[in-house]
């Protein structure tokens, strides 16, 4: 039997973008997670619908959790709800606070007024460099706009509105459980020292650090299995690492 994997998707909120992680699929037992599109949902309710899928599907058995960029502030609130349920987190190009308020600011005034219809598919040529890293090819990139074109824009607004009250700095030393910390130097969406704080202030986090953009999973060099098999034999990849506690 496999062991469980379970993924917390970014703010587009589809448990459908692991399409480039085929080994993912090898190693583990891999369960998704979509967010609601039509309602406001609070980080503890996103958090429970992650608790649910893993015991209805993993039979309670503790998980690898990958969450990306939204998603990893509702890993990090399952992770102080349900520690016995995970075994290690992996944390892709996220944040325990969102440091940029004037754009978070300016993103939740302008997304008050989306329309509950998905973006045009003109809005990818403005969309795409705060996304991909130039070497993405067409055809990953062109897959992932497929795979996130059902997703409402009033989606992406009502996710949006609880970044803002988010900030788990205070409590991240409350979480014992290993992570892996992937932060993308060259992420226009998050900014990249929201995720070196995070892997600071984590008392048992590695911090890899890598020249690929924001949509990091999309990444040919981002290979999930690999990092978490050399997890798994204590040869961490990374080009930083942060012992305990720093």
């Amino acid at each position: 039997m496999l062991p469980p994997l379970l993924y917390l998707p970014g703010l587009d909120g589809t448990g459908r973008m692991l399409n480039r992680q085929r080994r993912l699929f090898d190693d583990f037992d891999v369960r998704c997670v979509d967010f609601p599109h039509d309602r406001l949902a609070s980080y503890e309710e996103l958090a429970d619908m992650g608790t649910d899928a893993l015991v209805r599907n993993a039979a309670g058995r503790p998980a690898v959790l990958l969450a990306e960029s939204f998603g990893g502030a509702v890993a990090l609130t399952l992770a102080l709800r349900r520690p016995d349920l995970i075994e290690r987190l992996f944390l892709v190009n996220t944040f325990a606070y969102f440091p940029r308020r004037l754009w978070l600011y300016l993103a939740n005034l302008v997304g008050g007024y989306f329309p509950n219809r998905p973006p045009h598919p003109l809005t990818r040529l403005i969309r795409r460099p705060f996304f991909f890293a130039p070497d993405v090819p067409a055809d990953d990139r062109n897959d992932w706009w497929q795979r996130t074109a059902h997703v409402p824009l009033q989606g992406y607004a009502l996710r949006m509105k609880i970044i803002h009250d988010l900030d788990l700095r205070p409590r991240l030393p409350e979480i014992n459980i290993p992570a892996l910390v992937l932060v993308a130097t060259n992420d226009r969406i998050v900014p990249p020292p929201a995720g070196r704080d995070l892997a600071r202030r984590l008392p048992h986090a590695r911090l890899i650090e890598m020249p690929v953009g924001h949509a990091a999973l999309a990444h040919p060099r981002v290979d999930v299995a690999t990092m978490l098999r050399s997890v798994a034999s204590d040869q961490w990849p990374v080009t930083r690492a942060l012992p305990a506690g720093h």
